[in-house]
């Protein structure tokens, strides 16, 4: 995984962001999306970081 690479742009969040916060506890969608705040924008990226968060909780 390219942890540089960007999964919402509007907000700039990396998934090695997303992936950091998953290691330092944070284990749902809304508790992701309150500290990245990604989503917030247009939205696009939503179901896509959906899917990432169960992958990456998944294989810790």
């Amino acid at each position: 995984m390219n942890r540089n690479k960007e999964a919402c742009h509007c907000k700039n969040v990396t998934y090695g962001m997303i992936e950091d916060a998953i290691k330092a506890g944070c284990t749902s969608y809304k508790d992701l999306q309150e500290k990245l705040r990604f989503g917030t924008s247009c939205g696009k990226c939503q179901e896509f970081i959906q899917h990432l968060i169960k992958e990456l909780s998944a294989n810790p």
